[in-house]
This record gives C-alpha cells, structure tokens and sequence, in this order.
C-alpha cells in the first residue's frame, strides 16, 4: 500500500532521503548580496547630499547593520536601520491556527522579534534606540478582522516600547493582494538610535590583535534559518507540535521571542570599552568576521548544543558548519574587547541575567572564522 504522505514529504523535501541540505537551497546570500553591495555602489556618489544641512553619513559604517549620520555641530550622531522579521509570522499562523496552539499569543511574541530584529541591530554601532516604526503588511485587509490577532501583535509592540525605553509614533499597514496570501503577513519596521557621545560609536577602529570574542546567549531561534526550520517542522507527521526529547513543542520553541540586545550593550558601553559588536542573525558565525579588517578570529570554545538546535540539525541532516552558517547555535550577540574589559562586561551581564562565555580571541591574518570544537572555517 502506497504510504502517500511518506511520498508527498519525499517529493517536497528530496533531502530527507540522504545528502546534506544547505540553507542556500532556500535562500541563497550569493544571489541577495550582491544586490547589497551593487546599491551601497551605485547610491554612494549621494551620500553626501546631507552635508548641505552640515551633517554627514559615516563612511565606516556601510555594511555594518546601521548606519550613522554625524550631527557635526553637535556632540552626537543618530543611527538608522530597516530590518524585516522574514517568514517566523508563519508559524505564528499556523500554531495559532490549530486547537493545540495557544491562540493568538504567539503574535505578541513576533511583534517582539520584529523590533528586536531592527534595534538589536542599531546598537551593534553603539546607538541607543529611541524610535521605531512599524509596517504590517498582509495578503488582505481581513486579516486585521482575525480575531485578536492584530491587537496581540501591537501588544507585543507595546511591550518592546516599554523594555526599552523607546517611542513607536508611526507605521505602515498596506494590504498586498496578490503579493502575499490572504491570510498571512509580512512584519519589517526600521529604527532610528542616538550615539552620544560620539566616541561611543562602535565600528571597530580599535579592533586589534589579541581581543577577546565573548558569546552573548540567545533566547532561542531568534529570527534568522527560520526557513530551514519550517522545512523541517513542515515534513514532520506532526508538524510543529512536534515533542523534542524533554517534552517540549517544537514549534514553541521555534517562537520563542528574540533577546532585546540594547539595554544590556548600553550598559556595557558607559562602563568599559568595547572594539567590536555583530548580532548573530543572516549568516550565523560567519558574521564574526563582518569587520573590514583582516583578522583571523579564532573559537576556542562554543556553548553546548540545545536541545532546540540538536533536534534541527539532525532532522535537516546538515553538517556543522552549515548549522553555524543557518544558526546562532545558541550565541544571539557576539562582543569583541580588549582583555582588561573581559570582567567588567561579564558582571554586566550577569547583572542582566544573560549569560556571556568567552569564545577565543583574535589574531593576525586573513580574514577568516576557525571554530576549532567543530573543525571547521568560514573563510572571505
């Protein structure tokens, strides 16, 4: 007898039958990179439109994950950054959407991601967020009639506002028929933060041979390999209820909310000095070595494996590499710093209650990622 959702998953999800997937098989950085860096090139030659009102972009941070505009009559610099949550509000859709979810919940929990996704990383540069603005796109307006679903997602803004301090005067919420299916959304908003002082800007001018690599925890998931994820969960007979070993839904787990990196990285800059940050998002541990200069920055020591990622990664049957390139692997920030700072930053977070490890260190050569535990590098 023909087992027709064995061949239903087998057709979707080839993968599962042997060989190794790569996240590039769903979404491919090779083709959207580019893309990146032909707009940085082709918008450049206007970067200094600004200087008219004497204000001027800082060249030093394009292609870190804000960019800073320097008030030069004034003794601070705003920063700014758009970022999108990607396809995490899909499982929020999906769990809601079944008796055994939790209902509308787990929209509370993405309207946290999608803010975390923007200021997480304006304060990589140093920035404290003050304002954000939302956009709430869906397939068709009736989403907005789903019952509770609308009002959980802006209560999850609203408590975003409240844990970090910031104002949320403005959004967006057009209805895409035709782009986007009726029934789901698409959640991205951008962020603006103040550098003050200057000196307090981050994009590593002090960045040297001998610097500590610590290891910010994460809550979870977060927001990024949320597409390798789903195609896991998806090819499940029980799909995102599934049960890990401990007895916990899969699929909770996967909406864990993402970490609010800002309050602590703040903390960490009126007390010590810091020579790099980098959120661990697209790109995973590859993103250590997103600095302009040539370093090698060599791991000595990793967090255990959740049970989360465990689970992952063996269902994707993916090796360890491509689970650092897809995943925070339980690392949500990375914070480089000179030795003496090591400390200071490691009581402040624990002040915080987030657990921080020193990772390795780094050294002279080419650019380069070696993660010694797992035998393997990511090389530019």
């Amino acid at each position: 007898m023909v087992n027709f959702y064995l061949l239903a998953c087998l057709l979707e999800y080839p993968w599962l039958v042997g060989g190794l997937l790569k996240y590039a098989d769903i979404v491919d950085y090779s083709k959207l990179d580019p893309v990146k860096r032909a707009a940085i090139k082709k918008f450049t030659p206007y970067l200094n439109s600004i200087e008219k009102f004497n204000l001027k972009i800082v060249q030093e941070t394009l292609g870190e994950p804000a960019i800073a505009i320097d008030f030069l009559e004034q003794d601070f610099m705003l920063a700014f950054n758009v970022e999108g949550l990607g396809t995490k509000s899909v499982i929020a859709e999906i769990m809601s959407e079944d008796e055994r979810g939790k209902g509308v919940k787990y929209f509370e929990d993405i309207g946290k991601d999608t803010v975390a996704m923007s200021t997480n990383d304006i304060s990589a540069i140093g920035a404290q967020p003050v304002v954000y603005g939302d956009i709430i796109s869906t397939g068709s307006s009736d989403w907005f009639n789903s019952e509770g679903k609308a009002d959980a997602l802006l209560e999850g803004f609203r408590k975003s506002c409240e844990e970090l301090g910031i104002a949320i005067p403005c959004g967006e919420t057009p209805a895409l028929k035709d782009v986007l299916f009726p029934q789901r959304i698409d959640l991205a908003g951008a962020a603006i933060g103040i550098i003050k002082p200057k000196e307090n800007l981050v994009v590593g001018k002090d960045l040297n041979e001998g610097d500590i690599i610590l290891g910010i925890e994460s809550s979870g998931l977060h927001s990024n390999g949320i597409s390798l994820a789903r195609k896991v969960c998806e090819a499940l007979p029980d799909g995102y209820f599934t049960e890990l070993p401990s007895g916990k839904i899969v699929g909770e787990e996967l909406l864990v909310p993402t970490t609010l990196y800002s309050p602590l990285l703040m903390d960490l800059l009126k007390v010590t000095k810091i020579s790099y940050m980098q959120p661990i998002t697209g790109h995973g541990w590859e993103k250590i070595m997103r600095n302009k200069k040539q370093f090698v920055y060599e791991i000595d020591s990793v967090p255990e494996v959740s049970e989360l990622f465990a689970f992952l990664q063996n269902e994707a049957k993916i090796s360890d590499k491509e689970a650092y390139y897809t995943w925070n692997m339980g690392v949500g920030y990375v914070i480089i710093a000179p030795r003496e700072s090591v400390e200071k930053i490691i009581g402040v977070c624990a002040k915080h209650k987030i657990k921080c490890m020193e990772l390795g260190k780094v050294k002279k050569g080419s650019k380069q990622v070696l993660i010694k535990p797992k035998k393997f590098e990511f090389s530019f």
